[in-house]
């Protein structure tokens, strides 16, 4: 499962939408989600957003979708520089971990998702996701 780490982007990520698009065309860019078909991937995204907030922290939301356009399953780390004020009502939202796989993931995929979310049950694992610097998020994410 791939794990990309994009910290502190010179992209105008102003509100959700700009993020979850950006994240999309990334992962087009890597080969994570069919040529042409980032679209399907930012409507599987909003559409889990829509369902509630996925926020773990106060700064801190882990976005997540399974959708058909995503060829292998991926990790994608984002600090911005400036947090997102339109996330979730109250919150101002500076860190993601988006989790997106293919409708059925592989075995290995699955097994990784599994031990990722499971490590955020660490109160230790968490605060890095939250607070860490960068070399201190890439040793527990990498």
């Amino acid at each position: 499962m791939k794990r990309l780490m994009v910290w502190e982007p010179a992209l105008a990520a102003n509100d959700k939408h700009t993020l979850i698009s950006s994240v999309a065309e990334s992962l087009a860019q890597q080969g994570v989600v069919s040529f042409g078909e980032q679209d399907a991937l930012v409507e599987a995204l909003v559409a889990r957003e829509d369902l509630g907030n996925t926020l773990i922290a106060t700064n801190t939301a882990i976005p997540h979708a399974t959708c058909p356009a995503v060829t292998e399953g991926a990790f994608v780390y984002v600090k911005l520089a400036e947090p997102l004020l339109d996330w979730s009502e109250g919150a101002a939202v500076d860190r993601f971990v988006f989790t997106v796989v293919p409708e059925q993931p592989s075995a290995d995929d699955g097994e990784a998702v599994k031990r990722f979310f499971t490590s955020l049950a660490d109160d230790a694992v968490l605060n890095v996701f939250s607070t860490g610097s960068q070399e201190s998020v890439t040793q527990i994410f990498q």
